[in-house]
């Protein structure tokens, strides 16, 4: 099976300056040092070299050095070399029949699996489109010979601008992609709804009652400011420390996220997510706990001050975040929560985002408050993702009230908030 490994790049260039020695290679002067560059291994330990070098040059691309999304699409890679190894096919293989083709082949594969359950039709589809675009550009860059490998079709969009309004766009798709077939519905980021009132219960009540506290925080923050998972696991104390009164609202704390707060933020944005003062003060407690304090303890300088640490210690990375939500679906389909088959984190933020539109349509003067308002909460990078949340209120035909908690949360009307906030006492959990 092959493997993704990390590798540290340093750009050398050539010295002739002693010619007596050859060629020798030293740091480039102005290079900069790329480290973790995802590479693929295949299972013998043979570098797949076009897709290493396919991967760095679209590191090289990205800026301010985020790898996210290379990373991505090279474990996409690593899974089509996993299947190349193991079906003893080599990735050049086109021959005149298209059904013998690899990526026909590997495109069957790929439906079988999400027909099965076993990849989600999200995965199926964006695993497709990362293998297509880099054998367009290994057939550019010379790494495949330029022979048809499949055809192309054009197909028109519908997309919505800034300002909300929809616009449609022509783009070239392969034959070879596969519709990410979504439920009924409009579906707002990452093509995701929702959950409803009594579900978020049933997860947050469930985390509670199995003890799970770091996760159990984690999606409560997540359903009551929406922060994305990479601002939650980077939440430091100081951000606690450092927050400070809405001065519109009573009862809802500013907390800094972005550049200059250790916080990490989408396109490294930088503002502040609103945190209900009930939610702060329970995190505030966990944070002195005995519980966290031992983890504490076992971590590492850097990683001391962060709000969520693992059992040993350790920052929860996004892979080790994938994994506890992975193993999460697998605990709750057990415990008979067969609604939770396909629960992402980023659902939390769907869902906040969603209660936070209907409230401030029902108390904001207009439409456009109401969408700077909840752009400005939720740091989008611009209004047309916000946009989303408006239509997918006003489209809905069975439209859920605003949820009582959320609303007293929101309007400082919250009191003790015991009928969502449970005191949980940190301590006697495992």
């Amino acid at each position: 099976m092959a493997i993704l490994e990390r590798v540290c790049i340093t750009p050398m260039a050539p010295d002739f300056s002693d010619r007596s020695k050859g060629i020798s290679w030293t740091p480039k002067e102005k290079g900069r040092v790329i480290p973790k560059v995802p590479h693929v291994f295949f299972d013998d330990g043979e570098p797949w070299l076009a897709a290493n070098v396919y991967a760095l040059g679209k590191l090289e691309a990205v800026s301010g050095n985020d790898i996210k999304t290379v990373t991505s699409n090279m474990g996409h890679l690593k899974a089509y070399a996993s299947w190349l190894e193991a079906h003893g096919v080599d990735w050049h293989h086109f021959p005149k029949k298209k059904k013998d083709r690899c990526l026909f082949r590997y495109r069957g594969f790929l439906v079988e699996q999400r027909q099965a359950g076993h990849i989600s039709p999200s995965t199926a589809t964006a695993r497709m489109a990362a293998i297509v675009h880099f054998y367009r550009w290994a057939q550019v860059y010379g790494w495949i010979e330029r022979q048809p490998m499949w055809e192309d079709r054009s197909k028109t969009v519908q997309f919505y601008n800034a300002v909300g309004f929809s616009r449609t766009m022509s783009v070239v798709s392969s034959e070879l992609s596969i519709p990410n077939r979504k439920s009924g519905g409009t579906a707002l980021e990452n093509g995701l709804l929702p959950l409803s009132d009594k579900n978020r219960n049933i997860l947050l009540r469930f985390l509670h009652e199995q003890g799970k506290v770091e996760l159990y925080l984690m999606v409560l923050i997540g359903f009551f400011t929406g922060a994305r998972s990479e601002t939650i696991r980077t939440l430091r104390l100081s951000s606690l420390e450092n927050a400070t009164d809405d001065s519109t609202t009573p009862g809802i704390m500013r907390v800094t996220v972005g550049p200059g707060t250790q916080v990490k933020t989408k396109f490294d944005v930088r503002g502040s997510l609103l945190f209900p003062s009930q939610l702060l003060q329970e995190l505030e407690r966990y944070a002195y706990s005995a519980r966290r304090l031992t983890r504490q303890a076992r971590a590492s300088e850097g990683d001391r001050t962060l709000l969520f640490l693992s059992e040993r210690g350790n920052a929860y990375s996004e892979t080790s975040f994938t994994k506890l939500i992975s193993y999460l679906r697998e605990t709750l389909m057990s415990a008979g929560l067969k609604q939770f088959q396909e629960f992402k984190f980023h659902q939390t933020r769907a869902t906040f985002g969603t209660q936070l539109m209907r409230l401030a349509m029902d108390v904001l003067p207009s439409q456009v408050d109401a969408i700077v308002f909840v752009r400005d909460a939720m740091l989008h990078k611009d209004e047309a993702t916000t946009w989303k949340y408006v239509k997918f209120i006003e489209k809905e035909p069975i439209k859920e009230a605003l949820s009582d908690e959320f609303f007293n949360l929101y309007t400082g009307k919250a009191g003790d908030a015991k009928t969502l906030i449970e005191q949980v006492t940190y301590n006697g959990l495992a």
